[in-house]
């Protein structure tokens, strides 16, 4: 990889950090936390990859690191988002980057869902509160859908489902894109 690679990453339970480190790894890219990140500290670089959460229904601390990265001398900018969702729920992760991003950003900035899970234990307390009483609404709810099931299943207790493999097409995104 000859372009020189900057990952900052925005990451409160571990999981986007997890994928930040793996990408810095086999990219050789310099790993950046989000409070430390400035447009100067970008302008030293050819490639910025953000990564964050989908939190709320947005991706936490995208619009500020976009901002930046426009203040900056860099040339490209990725985005990859972490998320309890399975990767096999395409469209509704196709709803979330239609939600997020402006149909210009969809298709300039390349972008990447990386599944990670929920893990209650490092959750802020404001969080953990928010997911525990989704899950006691979700539990009194009758008639539910299959996917409200699922989803009733799936946020009642902390999971990991993050592989490495899910960092793979940003990777290979980057080994043959012709600016790499």
């Amino acid at each position: 990889m000859k372009d020189n690679i900057m990952i900052i990453y925005k990451s409160s339970t571990g999981f986007t950090k997890k994928y930040a480190r793996l990408i810095a790894q086999k990219t050789g890219g310099r790993l950046v936390d989000y409070k430390e990140a400035t447009p100067e500290l970008m302008s030293g670089c050819d490639v910025i990859i953000f990564g964050s959460r989908a939190h709320a229904g947005r991706i936490d601390g995208y619009k500020k690191i976009r901002d930046m990265f426009r203040k900056s001398t860099a040339q490209r900018f990725l985005l990859f988002v972490t998320g309890a969702m399975p990767a096999t729920a395409k469209d509704t992760i196709n709803e979330f980057w239609t939600q997020n991003l402006t149909g210009k950003e969809l298709e300039d900035i390349p972008h990447f869902y990386m599944p990670g899970g929920l893990c209650y234990e490092r959750m802020s307390l404001t969080d953990r509160l928010m997911m525990k009483t989704m899950a006691k609404m979700m539990k009194k709810k009758k008639d539910k859908t299959p996917q409200e099931l699922e989803m009733e299943r799936a946020i009642s207790s902390s999971y990991d489902i993050s592989d490495k493999a899910y960092a793979e097409p940003l990777i290979d995104f980057l080994n043959h894109s012709p600016e790499s």
